[in-house]
């Protein structure tokens, strides 16, 4: 990665998930945890973790 000014950047705005994006990170996080992680293991969404 190159270090850039700001000139090169383009503000997209903020975008609602719908719920194929949401399918689609389940699908991601899940293929994760198959091939990364021990049997049984199971990761934590941040969004899901009480403080």
């Amino acid at each position: 990665m190159y270090p850039t000014t700001g000139e090169y950047f383009e503000y997209v705005g903020h975008q609602e998930l719908t719920e194929e994006d949401r399918r689609e990170a389940r699908k991601m996080r899940e293929d994760f945890e198959r091939c990364f992680l021990p049997p049984g293991a199971k990761m934590t969404p941040l969004s899901e973790m009480k403080d």
